[in-house]
């Protein structure tokens, strides 16, 4: 019977017609086989979102794109990289997407998105006792220090300040704020903490003076990525909404805690 097999395949290679019914055949096969492809998802470091422990990637965010990727039969292999690097690859790169990243009217194009995950507020902060209250960003004395990469460098850019300090990372940024070369430096409310403590500050030390942006992150997905797949994404995230999944991981990575408030 296999014999049998074997010459009847090389004689419908020889016919034309065979030939075609037989790729048509296969179609669905290479189908699967790209579906089964895996899927780079790129993020930096920014915790509790996303960083490095040890040899492998943690936090919120990872955890919500190891279950959606289960959830959607889906290979993922989290790599740690650049955000200006990440978006970039994600805006041509197949196989590839970014998180958690904030929808703006400039980036909606360029991507294919999955959320929102999670909502943030991003926040002006001095030392403790360094300064008087803030209510407009007008009202700061001395400089405001931001890591350029993020967005909301570009917001306050846009309200005409003339004490802004781009610096190339977060860390600089505390750390000019410790010894004082700055009077005020920007994060969002989750990741401020973890940020100054790196750099030997304690969250009390800090002073919320006023919120700058609430914005919802999202997953961005490559433009060449299969958009049926991108669905299923949506569609897994939405159960994750409704069966309260989602819910316990941002109670476990304390992404809800209250915003705080100036005193």
């Amino acid at each position: 019977e296999i014999r049998l097999s074997l010459v009847g395949s090389e004689m419908c290679i020889r016919d034309r017609h065979c030939m075609k019914w037989m790729l048509q055949a296969l179609l669905p096969l290479l189908s699967l086989a790209a579906h089964a492809g895996e899927l780079r998802m790129l993020t930096d470091n920014h915790p509790p979102l996303h960083f490095q422990q040890g040899e492998r990637m943690v936090g919120f965010g990872v955890d919500v794109v190891q279950a959606l990727a289960q959830r959607s039969g889906d290979t993922v292999n989290v790599q740690l990289r650049p955000m200006l690097r990440a978006l970039r690859d994600a805006g041509s790169d197949d196989d590839t997407a970014v998180f958690t990243i904030l929808r703006t009217a400039e980036r909606e194009s360029r991507y294919q998105w999955v959320g929102p995950l999670m909502r943030t507020e991003t926040a002006l902060y001095t030392r403790n006792g360094d300064s008087t209250p803030v209510t407009d960003l007008h009202q700061t004395r001395g400089q405001i220090a931001v890591p350029r990469k993020w967005l909301v460098y570009s917001y306050l850019k846009q309200q005409g300040l003339d004490n802004l300090w781009g610096v190339d990372s977060p860390e600089i940024m505390m750390r000019l704020l410790q010894v004082g070369r700055v009077q005020y430096v920007v994060a969002d409310t989750m990741s401020v903490g973890t940020f100054a403590a790196e750099e030997g500050l304690a969250l009390d030390q800090l002073r919320y003076q006023m919120p700058l942006m609430h914005q919802d992150a999202y997953i961005a997905f490559s433009p060449k990525v299969d958009a049926a797949q991108v669905a299923r994404w949506q569609q897994a995230l939405d159960g994750m909404k409704r069966d309260g999944s989602l819910q316990q991981l941002k109670q476990r990575w304390h992404i809800d805690q209250a915003t705080p408030q100036v005193d």
